[in-house]
């Protein structure tokens, strides 16, 4: 294609870009043949057969350098016009135009006849080719999937119970579970791999068969559990083997997990518990006879303990670090507390909380028109006590009006009085005088 665009561009600059571009593609193949070549050749032949190829590949470049230039003498330059469209290029530039259209075929028949994952997309094949062929980690969309971590003797079993008991009183689906020997496939290799007899497991082997009971417990119940929307405990996970086999034993963590990523289809927990304790601690709660794993040294738990406390912190949102040596019931408040925050509420919790959000509604509404009504009556007794109020006003005001009525009729009648009395006194003086006069008169 690189040489097509080659042939079909006239910049110098792009033609430059698309050049190299070829030249990294090729360097590309050739190394990925001669991969090919040493992985199919038996080894005894592979000399022989990488000589013949250098031979052939002479043979065709020699031919090539010598045949392009012919052929593109041969074209010559062509001019085509077409109204204001002009493409004009000379012979080299066709021949690389015929080289890249006639390889375009033949690499899509190369690319057919290599493809070892028929189905699979090109896309999805190349992004796993760039992560080395690792599925990519991530949680399961539905349900919620809880990890109890942690050494022998960590007390992994109790919380379990403990926990399975308080989520299923939340309304949840609870799915218990255990590494090794969930499925019929893990209880015999159960079986073989904890029996204290069988010595003679190579610790690759040992990694294997756990890698093994942990795919089909994937596949076989935890997938199936989390897609009904279930909450599934496991007790161990794909940590104990990265702690044990990786940390405990003298192979590479980073492999361990390679492995269980891959045997799981990168599913990884919604919360991981590591439940935390010393190697001495954990022995003294041994009650019964210890299996091949509890059994072996001192040493090798400490590693495994640190191998467990380096998962942790490398990934501390995920995981939830709980001191195991203190009593059950305060190790279980602690992983409550957890949860309570992160696990997803069930139809039961979610009826619940609505039932209490009509009924916290319905209170509102019943304290709203107990107070709408406290005003009402509120209101209704502050216009009675003002109507009251005016109508004490008006009494009063017309009490003083007819007082000041009285009391003008009484100014009036005594000033009227006085008034006779004056004329009655002026008509008596008037008279007396008369009398006097006539009196006087009559002398």
């Amino acid at each position: 294609l690189a040489l097509l665009l080659t042939g079909i561009v006239p910049d110098p600059a792009t033609v430059l870009l698309l050049a190299l571009l070829a030249g990294v593609a090729a360097g590309v193949a050739a190394n990925t043949g001669h991969t090919l070549v040493d992985q199919e050749v038996e080894e005894a032949r592979r000399a022989r057969t990488t000589d013949h190829l250098h031979a052939v590949v002479r043979v065709l470049v020699g031919a090539s350098a010598v045949a392009a230039p012919v052929l593109a003498a041969l074209i010559g330059p062509h001019r085509v016009e077409e109204g204001a469209f002009t493409f004009e290029h000379g012979g080299a530039a066709f021949t690389l135009m015929l080289v890249g259209a006639l390889l375009l075929p033949v690499a899509a028949l190369v690319l057919g006849r290599a493809d070892d994952r028929q189905g699979v997309p090109l896309r999805r094949d190349l992004r796993e080719a760039l992560r080395g062929g690792e599925p990519e980690d991530a949680p399961a969309p539905t349900g919620y999937f809880i990890a109890l971590e942690g050494g022998d003797g960590a007390g992994k079993s109790t919380q379990v119970e403990a926990l399975a008991t308080w989520i299923r009183a939340k309304g949840h689906e609870v799915v218990v579970t255990r590494e090794p020997g969930a499925t019929a496939l893990g209880k015999r290799l159960r079986s073989i791999l904890l029996d204290v007899s069988e010595t003679g497991i190579s610790h690759r082997a040992e990694a294997l068969l756990y890698a093994a009971d942990r795919a089909e417990h994937v596949e076989s119940v935890l997938r199936p559990a989390l897609e009904r929307g279930a909450v599934v405990i496991s007790d161990r996970y794909i940590d104990s083997s990265v702690a044990y086999q990786g940390a405990g034993r003298d192979l590479s963590p980073t492999e361990i997990a390679r492995i269980s990523r891959w045997a799981t289809g990168g599913l990884v927990p919604h919360l991981t518990v590591l439940l935390d304790v010393s190697p001495e601690t954990a022995r003294e709660r041994f009650t019964e006879a210890p299996d091949r794993l509890e059994s072996e040294p001192a040493e090798f738990h400490r590693r495994v303990r640190s191998g467990f406390l380096t998962l942790a912190a490398a990934d501390p949102s995920r995981y939830l670090v709980v001191d195991a040596g203190r009593e059950p019931e305060a190790v279980t408040t602690v992983i409550r507390h957890r949860l309570d925050r992160e696990l997803p509420l069930s139809e039961q919790e979610v009826a619940a909380r609505e039932e209490a959000r009509r009924r916290a509604e319905e209170e509102r509404k019943r304290r709203e028109e107990e107070e709408r009504r406290r005003r009402e009556e509120e209101e209704r007794a502050e216009r009675e006590r003002q109507e009251q109020l005016a109508r004490l006003r008006a009494e009063e005001a017309e009490r003083k009006k007819q007082e000041e009525e009285r009391k003008r009729r009484e100014e009036e009648e005594r000033q009227a009085a006085e008034a006779r009395r004056r004329a009655e006194e002026a008509r008596r003086q008037a008279e007396e005088e008369r009398r006097r006069r006539e009196a006087e008169e009559a002398e």
